[in-house]
Parts: C-alpha cells; structure tokens; sequence
C-alpha cells in the first residue's frame, strides 16, 4: 500500500549458533528472568534465512531475504563512518603565535645568541608541528594552563608531553627535556652535559657562574623528542593536563567560550566486561546450575565473555572540540551517558579513540595535587615553584625518616613518603626501602619501575637485588632505551625503531 520493501533480518546478537551460551551467561550475571529462554539468534546464511522464510513462496522470501536488502543497499551512498584526515579547530595565526612565544621565551632564557643545541631543538620541533598542524592543540593548552594559572591553580602535565622543549617553553609543562645543563638567570650563560655523565639537570652540584660570578640555575631531563610526537613528527600529540578539581569545571567552561558550547562535547566511553567480572559470572551461572566444567572450559567461556559491551558512559575530563566550520554529526552520532535522557549531559556515540586521529580531544582532568599545592601555597606563602628539586632535607625523605623527627616504629614505615602523591603506597614504599634512592633521577627512575605488568616485579626488582645491574643501570621508561643508544653512538633513527619495539 505504501509500497515500502519488506525486509527479513535475523536480529543477530552472536556469530554462530554455539555462541549462545556466552549470552546466556551475560544475560544470567545481569539478572535476566529470562536468561534460559535463548532464541536462536545466530548470523545466518542466505540458505538459512530462505529456510526461515519457508511460510512465504519461493518468490516472495527470494524478495525479503535477497533482492530488498540488495534494494537498499544501492540506496545508500558510499561513505564512512568517520572521514579521513585531521579536523582540529581553527584558531587564526595559532602557528605564528606558538613560534613567537617560543622564540621569546627561549630568548629570556638563554640569552640572545641561543646555544646550537637549543635554536636546533626549537627548529625541529617547530618544523614538525607548524608542518603537520598542531600548532592549535599547543595554543590550546598554553591558554588553558596560563588561564589556570592566572586565576592561582597551577597544572600537572601527564604523559609524554614533557618530551617537547616546544611544550616547557610555552608553559604547558614545567619539565625542561634538553640535556642536563647549567644556566645562569643574570648574564644568560649556559653549560650542557651532553656526555651521559648527568641523568638530569636537578642532580648537578651547584656551580658559580664563570662569566658573571651568579648562583646558576640547574635543569634539563634529557627526553627526546621522538617519544611524544614520533621520528617523522607526524603523530598527533596527545597533551593531558591534571588541573585542580576545584577548577575542572572553570577550565571545561573556558574551553566553551574559546571555541563556542555547540562545537564543544564529552568524549564517550563504551565500558565492556573485564575479565574478572566474566569469570564471577561463569562461575556463579555453573554454581547455580550445578555444572561441574573444567578449568579450560571456565577460560574459553571467560575468553568469549571478556570485552562484550556493559554501557556507556563519559570521559571523566576529555572534551571533543568541532571546528566551526564541520558538524559533530559528519564525526559521530550523539547519545546520553548510559542512553539515560534524564542526563543533562550529551556525548560521543563512538568511543572516543575511534574519532581520536580525526578532532582533537582534549584531557582536562581534576586532580586532587594541584588544589592541595594551592592550599600549602596560601598557609606558608611559599610558592611550590621556588622549591629546588633536590632540597636536601626532603630528597632524605624518600630514604628514611629523620627529616620528619620520627622514628621508623613511629609510622611504621622507614621511609616518610606518607603524604607524597605516588610514593606513598605501600608498593612503591617497599621499592624505597629497597634501592634508597638519593637523587632525582632516581626517583624519576622509581616512577617510571612503578607502572606496568612485571617492570619491577620478576623485573628490576631482581636484578638490582642480586647486584646484576644498579638502579641507574635498569631499564626504567622507554626513553631511556633511545637516549643510551644515541649516547653510545647509534643512529637516531635505529636507535627508536628500537625503543619502539
């Protein structure tokens, strides 16, 4: 009557017939009533669906099953789901500015006539991310973080964006990854340590100034660049920045005015089931059954369950940022966390990583440090700033306990590391105790030990227990890889084609 084609689908939830079981499960741990009642709700083939449709005759179930969908598929045009290239939002001028407030900064620093190592530095990160683009995602951070830090909160920088010399001098990361060097604030003279002898500029002796007499200044991590935006500079930068949580809020509202709230959106999340969740609910739908199987069906019935899709939800800091110019909808459909209406809150459909490599999203994550550094800026009216990293007194905390004027059996702890983010869990206490470290460098070692699977357990752990290699002597993060290989004469491009694999 309307003349509609008539479609006949199979309502898939699952590739093959014995399959079913998985949903079964899922269904059961879920709380499903109905969990037992399994339609056969398999992928089924052409002959399959023909058979299906045995009530109709040979020419109608040859329209439903073949020809209609045919039909429909020719109406659809060509495209997809989200478009190739990269989509970052316009800012005018954005890679002029960038470049000048490099250039200026690096000037206030080094002097006029800047050393080789810094103006070639500057050069090819510059290179990079003016060639490629990125020059609005610096800009970007460089506003957020001078706003934050205007308005008295300063901001943690995660990740790997400490790599880019780009990224210190304007602002968005306080970390300096040149080479460990000595820089004097009056007369701009300068002094690098470019032969691996110093693993980081906090960790030089202090030093006079040979021209004008001046305490200088120590600094440089020596970070190689690659490790943020890859050999070619082609990799998108992903800059994650920890705010405080009392201004999250500020700092999303300060994005919306930048670029306008309807090119501004949460980043959405798909959450699956983790493994341990599928192992509880073969567990528990075997229990309530009375099955007994064995250990090897208990993992295939896990490994089929692990990572089918539980909800969605929302990034806790990461916002989606549209140029004016495109429409959210040539990216991603829109949905609520959860599809949940009542939620004032509009989202990604697709998980944020699907769209990653197409807009820019941005990490403005709250974190509880930056608020408690405020609050102990404001009680001692000291910035946090103008504590030295390798303050003598609280490098000593970090292996033992005298600085606090206790006693180990005190705090039951013999280290004093309590109260400091990171360092004060009791994993990372026992790697203290354990190496004692007395430099920064070590623990910007400690750190790196301290995350991922078997890096120190079964690991470093071993090796430096059993006096095979020392703590400066382990391999702590991926850099460390590039920037040994360098020193010891290999190609830089060899050198992380190695580190990458």
């Amino acid at each position: 009557k309307l003349n509609k084609p008539v479609v006949a689908t199979g309502d898939v939830h699952f590739l093959d017939p014995h399959h079913e079981i998985f949903r079964r499960i899922i269904q059961a741990g879920q709380g499903y009533d109905d969990a037992e009642s399994q339609a056969p709700l398999y992928f089924r083939s052409t002959d399959e669906m023909l058979a299906e449709m045995d009530y109709l005759s040979e020419e109608e179930a040859q329209k439903v099953v073949i020809d209609n969908p045919a039909l429909i598929a020719e109406m659809i045009e060509d495209i997809r789901p989200v478009p190739e290239g990269f989509y970052p939002p316009k800012i005018e001028s954005a890679a002029e500015e960038v470049t000048q407030i490099s250039w200026d900064k690096a000037h206030s620093l080094y002097g006029e006539e800047l050393p080789p190592i810094v103006e070639s530095r500057i050069m090819k990160e510059l290179n990079s991310i003016t060639h490629h683009g990125f020059s609005v995602l610096y800009l970007i951070a460089h506003k957020l973080v001078e706003k934050s830090n205007q308005d008295g909160y300063i901001v943690g920088s995660r990740g790997s964006v400490g790599s880019s010399l780009v990224a210190f001098l304007t602002g968005i990361t306080e970390v300096n990854p040149l080479a460990p060097h000595y820089l004097c604030p009056l007369c701009r003279f300068s002094d690098f340590v470019v032969d691996g002898s110093a693993n980081c500029g906090a960790d030089l002796p202090e030093r006079s100034c040979p021209d004008c007499g001046g305490k200088m200044h120590q600094d440089g991590f020596d970070i190689p660049f690659e490790t943020f935006l890859g050999f070619e500079g082609d990799k998108v930068p992903d800059i994650d920045l920890n705010f405080s949580g009392d201004y999250q809020s500020r700092a999303h509202q300060y994005v919306e005015e930048l670029f306008g709230q309807e090119n501004v959106y949460r980043a959405g999340t798909i959450s699956t089931i983790a493994e341990k969740t599928a192992y509880g609910f073969v567990k528990k739908y075997m229990e309530n059954k009375e099955i007994g199987i064995s250990n090897a069906e208990v993992n295939r019935l896990v490994k089929g369950i692990t990572g089918v899709r539980r909800t969605t939800g929302q990034h806790p800091g990461g916002l989606i940022v549209v140029p004016q110019d495109r429409d959210i909808l040539e990216f991603t459909p829109l949905q609520h966390p959860a599809d949940n209406k009542d939620s004032g809150v509009i989202t990604t459909h697709f998980e944020y990583h699907a769209i990653g490599e197409q807009l820019v999203k941005l990490d403005i994550l709250g974190h509880d440090d930056p608020t408690v550094l405020k609050e102990l800026e404001d009680l001692t009216g000291r910035k946090a700033s103008s504590i030295k990293l390798n303050e003598k007194e609280t490098m000593k905390l970090f292996s033992g306990v005298e600085p606090l004027g206790l006693e180990a059996a005190d705090i039951l702890s013999t280290v004093g590391t309590y109260g400091i983010p990171e360092f004060g869990t009791r994993f990372v206490r026992q790697m203290l105790e354990a190496t004692r470290p007395t430099t920064f460098s070590e623990l910007v070692r400690i750190s790196g030990l301290s995350h991922g699977t078997n890096v120190w357990l079964n690991n470093a752990q071993n090796l430096i227990k059993n006096g095979t290699a020392s703590l400066s002597e382990v391999i702590c993060t991926r850099d460390d890889i590039m920037s040994y290989l360098i020193q010891k004469g290999l190609d830089k491009k060899q050198a992380f084609k190695i580190m990458e694999n």
